[in-house]
């Protein structure tokens, strides 16, 4: 088994229960703001505005919200963890029809991202707990590749389900809750972290020169994630094109994770992170354009590629960086940064869209991606990397 996965042997059960809860709470998240409330918000006199903003309320949420939520996790484990942002996913959901003013809907919102916060950091560190030495990056990798296809099935499944039976998308989100919540009942006792509340001496000056990339690089993608499902449909492409593009990318990430990951871990994270920023600027700038089926397909092949070269490289350099005291503390602190990107991103595409049109948001995206690139040049050079203590 070493073999194939990252992991040994014990600790697997309890982690793959974990992702695949993390899998069913990504997705009824993305269904919900990217697929339900764009399709069927205006019939619950909810418009792009205020579904736009309660995104970003349930990004806020999560986002300040990890700054804690690392630190808690290590105290309550993920189990307990799991299940608090579960429930409060069900209780938001089963409250939307009864909904009567958007402060209900940003309140709730908000509620939602900050039940949310405490599992992404404390699965990660657990990711990288259990990995074998010398595999911490592809281990973190793959645990990303396993569920970020739930983002995708949320947002094109119940984004479809919603034009057919809004209702049954409803329900169908909720019992994606339930059975999270079931996941992290049997969790208990099996995942809890171990971190130490030692204080150590860490460079944190270092870590913090990372903090700006760490916003850009979500905040560029998420400028554009509110809006792919109308683009889609101004430009004409169907959603099985839709489905297309989505299998295209994830294939070619996945197929290409194991090398990837492999030459991040071993050499170093530095030229494969650049060369996915630029292939993921070179792609947004392309979609702005509208391209027809054939040159999106390839571009989502593009797109896959610039993710496999990016992720590994970027989980191979947290791993580097990240302290092995009190880590999930410290991954919350990265992913707060993070996540204040796919927070505010939405907000500030939406405004781009409505100033230039959906191009706007893409080339701004692209052009981001591009800075970020030149930005790892200069921080990853080789004579500072080495004069910080780490090898490349």
């Amino acid at each position: 088994m070493s073999r194939f996965l990252p992991w040994r042997a014990r600790g697997l059960s309890p982690l793959f229960r974990l992702i695949l809860a993390w899998g069913l709470l990504e997705g009824v998240r993305s269904g919900f703001y990217a697929g339900y409330l764009p399709v069927y918000g205006p019939s619950l006199g909810i418009d792009a505005l205020v579904f736009g903003l309660a995104f970003t309320f349930e990004q806020l949420g999560d986002s300040f919200g990890k700054g804690i939520g690392g630190f808690v996790v290590q105290k309550v484990g993920l189990g307990a963890a799991t299940m608090l942002g579960s429930a409060v996913g069900l209780v938001a959901l089963l409250l939307l029809p009864h909904l009567h003013t958007p402060l209900l809907l940003w309140g709730l919102s908000l509620l939602w991202g900050l039940g949310l916060a405490a599992i992404p950091p404390g699965l990660m560190t657990y990711s990288s707990r259990i990995a074998l030495r010398g595999r911490e990056g592809r281990a973190l990798t793959l645990t990303s590749a396993l569920t970020a296809p739930w983002v995708g099935i949320g947002w094109l499944g119940i984004g479809t389900l919603t034009r057919y039976d809004p209702r049954a998308a409803l329900w169908l989100m909720a019992a994606g809750q339930a059975l999270a919540f079931l996941m992290g009942l049997s969790l208990l006792k099996s995942s809890r972290q171990n971190g130490s509340t030692r204080r150590e001496l860490y460079p944190w000056t270092r870590l913090l020169l990372f903090i700006p990339a760490a916003f850009g690089q979500t905040f560029a993608p998420s400028m554009v994630s509110l809006l792919l499902l109308p683009f889609a449909q101004q430009v004409g492409y169907s959603p099985l094109w839709l489905l297309a593009f989505l299998a295209t990318g994830g294939a070619v990430a996945v197929g290409l994770f194991g090398f990837t990951g492999r030459f991040a871990d071993r050499k170093s994270p530095r030229e494969p992170l650049i060369l996915g920023l630029i292939l993921l600027g070179g792609v947004m700038m392309g979609i702005s354009k509208a391209p027809p089926p054939g040159e999106a397909l390839l571009l989502a092949a593009l797109a896959g590629l610039g993710f496999a070269c990016f992720i590994p490289s970027w989980n191979s350099l947290l791993v580097r960086l990240l302290p092995q005291n009190n880590r999930a503390a410290a991954w919350g602190t990265i992913m707060m940064v993070e996540s204040l990107g796919y927070a505010l991103g939405p907000a500030a595409g939406g405004g781009l869209k409505n100033l230039f049109g959906y191009p706007g948001p893409m080339i701004a995206g692209g052009l981001l991606f591009f800075l970020l690139g030149g930005f790892y040049i200069i921080a990853l050079w080789r004579p500072f990397w080495h004069s910080s203590g780490s090898s490349s």
